[in-house]
């Protein structure tokens, strides 16, 4: 049974399969499926990244916190 990939490594190798230069608007339905799938099954970000510095990240990149997030 293989271990599940490190977050960026597997969102690498699927992106890397479907070609450096695909738009994510022009993803197929099934890509988005792998993609997502993928994501899931990898092993979680916080292994690599404080939850603390994720949150800030995501809440730079939207605007708005992440719903796990109890912002204080």
């Amino acid at each position: 049974m293989e271990i599940a990939k490190p977050a960026m490594e597997e969102i690498a190798f699927i992106l890397s399969k479907f070609g450096w230069d695909t738009r994510f608007c022009d993803l197929t339905e099934e890509q988005v499926h792998t993609l997502v799938f993928g994501i899931q099954e990898a092993q979680k970000l916080q292994k690599e990244i404080s939850v603390g510095q994720l949150e800030e990240k995501y809440y730079k990149s939207t605007g708005a916190w992440p719903p796990t997030s109890i912002p204080f």
